[in-house]
C-alpha cells in the first residue's frame, strides 16, 4: 500500500512539473497524462544480475496526450487495450517476467479526457 501511495505521489509531482514545463512552451495548450498499464515484475534481478534476486517491483506505463496549437500529439500507447479485458492481466509464461494489467482502455480514457 505504501508503494502505491508513493508511486501515486511521484506521478502527481511529475504531472505538475511537466505541466508547468509545457506551459512555458509556445503552442502547447494542454498535457494529459494517462494510465496505460500497470505491471509487477516477478524478479528484478534479471535487470541487475547478482543484485535484487527474487525481489518484485511495480511498474507504471504512462501515455501522454498533448494538445498543441498545430494539432494533437500522442506519446506512447502503452500496453495493448486488449489487456483491459483480461481479468488476470497479461500473465507471462516466465513468473520472473512482468505481469501487465490495464485498468481502462486508451480509447475510454481519451473519451473522458478530451
Amino acid at each position: 500500500m505504501i508503494r502505491t501511495i508513493t508511486l501515486a505521489l511521484a506521478i502527481a509531482a511529475f504531472a505538475l512539473s511537466a505541466r508547468s514545463a509545457f506551459a512555458q512552451k509556445p503552442g502547447v495548450e494542454r498535457l494529459y497524462i494517462m494510465n496505460c498499464g500497470e505491471g509487477v515484475a516477478g524478479d528484478i534481478g534479471r535487470w541487475s544480475p547478482g543484485v535484487n534476486e527474487g525481489k518484485s517491483m511495480d511498474f507504471v506505463d504512462t501515455c501522454y496526450l498533448i494538445k498543441h496549437s498545430q494539432g494533437w500529439f500522442l506519446w506512447d500507447t502503452g500496453i495493448p487495450d486488449a489487456v483491459a479485458a483480461m481479468p488476470n492481466g497479461l500473465v507471462p509464461a516466465d513468473p520472473k517476467a512482468v505481469t501487465w494489467k490495464r485498468p481502462k482502455t486508451l480509447a475510454a480514457q481519451l473519451e473522458q479526457s478530451v
